[in-house]
């Protein structure tokens, strides 16, 4: 499992089975008949929904409070009648892996006198969870009223100050008992029924394995099969495989075909992480990485027929994940592979027919190897085998360097004069276009988000234009953003390009940025290096100047289009200068340019929020000009995301600013207490902030599939309500036409009219 130490061991060696004693008729649980679990006493009652890291997590948890006298009660299994309800508690677009997981807290709120709902950011030092388990507790807290005391330790180990679940446990501890000892010997026996349930993995599928803890009747389940005809790796998540509601009875169905099955989760930990070494770039989420992992390990074994890859549509990261796997699984062996990818609209007949025709694939198959599937066995650690040597044809033609850097709003206006004259030969692609789109479309993951599909098309063109290198930024997660380069020079080179892909990993790191502007520049100094980059950040903010004037005149202009000519000849002015003495200069003409723009300085204007993702926000082509249609129905436009404020925040450029990113946490509280990465903080804390001060109404730009932005989308709803402003969502992808948006502003800006 994952992020738990083996050799933390508490002092008591208390058996479980003096934790499980039997409820008391007299509690209203009982009565109620909902809830099953770990009872130890007639004491309080503490909630665990069964979802997400539940079936990671269940035996540490359960086992930590019984020990306490503290009765655990957990919600009862899935049924498909709860899928409607699901879809019920919320407009906003989350995946049904979370829509279930609120829907046990809603069966479970009423029940239970504690909710358990930790903070879990990181328990590797290497890898965060999925942004919707980083935003999970603040989600509840948002989506019901009503709750009871949640019960929400913080578990980040990546932290200045290391959290560990350890420290999360005794935590939460504390509002039961201040006796260390006790707290100790609690600890203790989690960690023996933690490492039993490990051990369990080893041999047994996951529900299986969960049992002694667990407590519920199953209808069905995936047990070993006796003599099995094939052996199948699922590559999926607990919480999706092993809920027969959300999976279909998956598994159940694979039993009855005599497939004997496996999972990522019978694999010892070291296994996977020996396998995630031989990616490219480690997956830094610590579910996906070791989904990833497993499938590369049984795509070598011989007694593997085939691998189901199953998938939550929706899904941010099983977009990229199921990349991966299909990508490796073909390169690492003939076997064949089955895609599921679910939601709430899959019939089981159409799943059923997709299997047995994959296992009729698999007899057929099987007839020509004339060989015979092997017995369940332990995939206990094995040696390393020899690592591979790179191929040849992935490193890229030596010879002079053709630049190309992927387009974001304004951002060419920044670096490439400066690269151009310092002697850098830049091949950029057009700016975003419907090309651009339909062939990032046509090569990227199906969800895949837009700024992914965008930024994979502009390098086509580019490499198509001569290109032999491109710069992607990167990151290290939790948004996909820091993943982009890995899996677009994975589709590229597949695609038969040769070229060089350079990636600044750590986009918050100085030194990191001065390394890539010297490595493309041809620099000799440090000091060179940060002159250049220094030059850089001042024009991008001389373009952010530009465009917040133009939000200010374009509802006041007096001749239509006035605004639009003067941004785009003070945007010429500040591309065309050279060095600092230049930009000044040329920012001085730009003010000029944009103060002459003819205003009614009194015409009434409505005030509207702009937040969501920050390619959507600041890429026209992307979100269909929202800004100029607002602006030309009248609407002052606040951005809350600039690229120089994003930029200021990490190197300090301009200290005498306000940074954007601590602000807007401070603003969030108490919607949202815990970033949830991308600019999920800013997007709540801003609208929270014009909320406050009076503002008509907001508009929230997010892609398809946005795991951070999906978290601010739920929280929005519970600003609107309670300070009764319309927020309107606007989700992008390649389906979405100029004139639905256009449609949509148009109604939104009448209602907040009317409501003036």
């Amino acid at each position: 499992m994952i992020g738990f130490n083996d050799q933390q061991r508490g002092p008591s060696k208390a058996s479980l089975a003096s934790a499980c004693a039997p409820m008391d008729p007299s509690q209203r649980l009982r009565e109620s008949g909902h809830c099953r679990g770990l009872v130890s006493a007639n004491g309080p009652v503490v909630g665990i929904p069964r979802g997400l890291l539940y079936f990671h997590y269940q035996p540490l948890w359960s086992t930590f409070f019984a020990q306490l006298g503290v009765t655990v009660c957990s919600s009862q299994p899935t049924e498909r009648a709860n899928l409607e309800t699901a879809q019920s508690l919320t407009r906003s677009d989350l995946c049904l892996p979370v829509k279930v997981f609120l829907e046990h807290v809603d069966r479970l709120r009423h029940q239970v006198d504690w909710l358990l709902l930790p903070r879990i950011t990181s328990v590797a030092g290497d890898a965060f969870m999925c942004p919707k388990i980083l935003g999970l507790t603040d989600m509840v807290r948002n989506v019901f009223t009503n709750l009871p005391p949640l019960l929400d330790p913080k578990v980040n180990v990546k932290a200045p100050q290391a959290l560990s679940m350890d420290d999360a446990l005794i935590s939460a501890g504390c509002h039961f008992t201040e006796d260390h000892a006790r707290l100790n010997r609690a600890l203790g026996a989690a960690h023996e029924a933690q490492a039993k349930y490990r051990q369990r993995l080893l041999r047994f599928p996951v529900d299986q394995a969960l049992e002694p803890w667990d407590g519920t009747p199953r209808h069905g389940d995936s047990r070993t099969v006796a003599s099995p005809l094939y052996r199948v790796a699922v590559i999926g998540r607990p919480y999706v495989s092993f809920d027969p509601a959300l999976s279909h009875h998956l598994l159940e169905l694979l039993r009855r075909h005599r497939v004997q099955v496996v999972t990522p989760e019978n694999l010892a930990q070291e296994v996977k992480d020996r396998y995630s070494a031989k990616l490219p770039k480690k997956v830094y989420w610590q579910l996906g990485r070791d989904l990833v992992a497993a499938a590369m390990y049984y795509a070598e074994q011989p007694e593997i027929d085939g691998i189901i890859n199953v998938a939550s549509f929706g899904c941010g990261q099983d977009s990229f994940t199921t990349a991966l796997v299909e990508h490796h699984v073909s390169q690492r062996a003939a076997k064949l592979m089955l895609g599921l990818v679910l939601d709430e609209h899959n019939g089981d007949a159409g799943i059923e027919t997709r299997v047995e025709a994959f296992l009729d694939m698999l007899e057929q198959r099987k007839r020509l190897a004339g060989r015979q599937a092997s017995p369940f066995r332990d995939h206990s650690p094995q040696p390393s085998p020899p690592p591979a040597t790179e191929s040849p044809s992935e490193q890229a033609q030596a010879g002079k360097m053709h630049l190309a850097i992927p387009h974001m709003g304004h951002l060419h206006i920044g670096f490439e004069r400066v690269f151009r004259n310092l002697g850098v030969h830049i091949s950029m692609p057009p700016r975003p276009n419907k090309e651009a789109l339909q062939l990032g479309t046509r090569y990227s993951p199906e969800c895949a988000c837009l700024p992914f599909k965008l930024n994979l098309g502009n390098m086509i063109q580019a490499l198509d234009a001569g290109a032999t290198d491109i710069i992607m930024p990167g990151g290290f997660g939790p948004c996909r953003f820091g993943y982009y380069s890995v899996i677009q020079e994975q589709i590229l080179r597949d695609l038969g390009y040769q070229f060089r892909m350079g990636s600044a990993d750590n986009p918050d790191s100085l030194r990191d940025m001065l390394a890539t502007v010297k490595r493309i520049a041809g620099l000799k100094t440090k000091w060179d290096s940060y002159r250049v980059f220094l030059l850089i950040l001042y024009r991008i903010a001389a373009v952010d100047w530009v465009l917040r004037r133009a939000h200010w005149l374009r509802p006041r202009e007096l001749r239509r289009r006035d605004t639009d000519r003067a941004v785009r000849r003070s945007l010429r002015i500040l591309d065309d200068s050279r060095g600092f003495r230049s930009l000044w200069w040329a920012w001085q003409r730009a003010r000029r340019v944009m103060n002459a723009v003819a205003v009614e300085p009194q015409r009434p204007v409505v005030r509207v929020g702009v937040v969501g993702e920050i390619f959507m926000v600041l890429e026209n082509h992307a979100n269909m000009n929202v800004e100029e249609r607002l602006g030309d129905m009248g609407v002052e436009v606040h951005r809350g995301v600039w690229l120089g404020d994003w930029l200021n925040d990490r190197f300090r450029f301009m200290p005498w600013r306000r940074h954007q990113f601590r602000w807007s946490l401070r603003q969030a509280a108490p919607y949202l207490y815990d970033p949830s990465g991308g600019e999920s903080v800013k997007s709540v804390g801003k609208s929270a902030h014009w909320a406050r001060q009076g503002f008509d109404g907001i508009v929230h730009l997010m892609p398809f599939t946005c795991m951070p932005e999906l978290v601010a989308q739920t929280i929005l709803a519970r600003i609107s309500t309670d300070f009764n402003i319309p927020v309107l969502t606007l989700m992008f992808d390649e389906h979405t036409s100029p004139g639905a948006v256009q449609t949509r502003l148009e109604a939104f800006v009448d209602l907040i009219k009317r409501r003036r």
